[in-house]
């Protein structure tokens, strides 16, 4: 097999996505996906192509759904550069960046609601919430954002509800003008969270991704969830 540089890695990511809805979320998928864009050259995969194949995302087909993650989010950065909504208010700026996301992320639909599935078993519920963390972090900073009182994490949490029900949305609504109404109304309704700051209590600022986690736990049980 020949090296690897990122493009061919995206590539490759690219290729499994496409087949994902046929042949489901798995190591036979990635490698088909090899053969199907030239990376092995033979139609029968070697024992050691596959491991090499398997290496390029470190033996885990979580670690698939983290690249797929960031490709969306480095997918949305780089259009919302292009855009013209960089210059508008931040409300418009978030959704522009969650429809770009959405949008980015629109052929791969299937792929989408597969891997949401593997992230949502228990033993993965800590990568789930630290890519979601990611990605509301990504968001936020595309912003301009610069807090760092209790307001950096009262935002990426509102953001976490907003991006979440708008996500699970879209899985689900075909027609992508439903979708921007949807999210519309999840961002008029932020100004509903002054409340937020009687959690300033379980904030621990050498611990983001707990504080992030423990907020989140009680946001969801809230009656907006």
């Amino acid at each position: 097999m020949k090296d690897i540089n990122k493009k061919t890695k995206t590539k490759l990511l690219l290729s499994f996505l496409e087949n994902v809805p046929f042949d489901g979320w798995s190591w036979n998928t990635l490698y088909s996906s090899a053969i199907e864009i030239g990376l092995v050259k033979s139609k029968k995969i070697s024992e050691i192509e596959k491991s090499n194949v398997r290496n390029l995302f470190n033996d885990s087909l979580v670690n698939i759904i983290q690249e797929f993650n960031i490709y969306l989010d480095n997918e949305m950065k780089q259009s919302f550069k292009k855009s013209k909504s960089k210059n508008f208010r931040i409300p418009d700026k978030i959704k522009s960046q969650i429809t770009l996301r959405l949008k980015a992320a629109n052929k791969f639909k299937e792929a989408v609601r597969l891997s949401l599935g593997m992230m949502a078993l228990p033993k993965n519920s800590k990568i789930a919430l630290t890519m979601l963390y990611k990605t509301c972090d990504n968001i936020w900073r595309n912003c301009g954002d610069k807090s760092t009182d209790f307001s950096f994490y009262t935002k990426r949490l509102i953001l976490s509800g907003v991006y979440s029900s708008t996500l699970s949305y879209w899985l689900n609504e075909s027609d992508f003008a439903k979708v921007e109404d949807f999210l519309q109304r999840r961002l008029n309704n932020v100004s509903n969270f002054g409340k937020m700051k009687k959690f300033k209590n379980v904030i621990n600022q050498s611990n983001p991704f707990n504080t992030f986690f423990k907020i989140l736990q009680r946001f969801n049980s809230s009656r907006y969830s």
